[in-house]
């Protein structure tokens, strides 16, 4: 398996880089070939510019997005690991995905309408949360991410199975409760990945 995981948080200490840290651990024990895009780290340009509009178009790239979409493209699985804010995630990953899973490299328009165009891979998307379960499904902040990016990002673009999990109310919670969280997230990647 070939497995690319990106996150995007500014602190390299926060709890988002732990969970990066174990979901890479648990691919690699299971043999995977795993690229880490750490966005923040990368200093990655999430702002879609003319450039970008004109490569499309062209197939004259920018090198950053001509790198990433062969990255994409190369792996089985994709894992987006991030917090959430604001109901969503941080401008740096969205921006990511404006910018990659572009016209005619994730999607494509047909007579028969829109059709995705990574198909066969599988995705995962994991994000934080300062919020509890009740409040996050109370508020539809679950519903808003998985409308936008899971089926919106995800199905969207073809991917052949796709999941969400979010970790909740991580600032509040114990270090117990948060060491759980890992083991879970240990889990999730054990029985996602095969």
């Amino acid at each position: 398996m070939k497995a690319v995981v990106i996150y995007a948080h500014p602190n390299p200490v926060s709890f988002v880089a732990a969970v990066v840290t174990v979901v890479e651990e648990e691919l690699l024990n299971k043999g995977a070939e795993v690229r880490i895009k750490d966005l923040y780290g990368m200093n990655f340009n999430p702002v879609l510019g003319e450039d970008d509009f004109r490569g499309y178009h062209t197939g004259n790239l920018p090198e950053d997005v001509k790198q990433e979409q062969e990255d994409i493209a190369w792996a089985d699985l994709v894992v987006m690991i991030a917090p959430v804010w604001w109901y969503s995630v941080p401008a740096m990953l969205k921006g990511y995905i404006d910018r990659v899973f572009s016209l005619g490299f994730a999607y494509e328009y047909t007579s028969n309408g829109p059709r995705g165009m990574l198909n066969g891979k599988k995705a995962l998307l994991i994000t934080t949360s300062g919020a509890d379960e009740k409040t996050a499904k109370a508020t539809g902040m679950l519903d808003a991410i998985e409308d936008s990016l899971v089926k919106g990002l995800f199905g969207f673009s073809g991917f052949a199975e796709y999941r969400y999990k979010n970790l909740f109310a991580v600032p509040t919670v114990s270090d117990a409760d948060r060491k759980q969280m890992l083991i879970q997230t240990r889990e999730l990647i054990r029985t996602y990945s095969e």
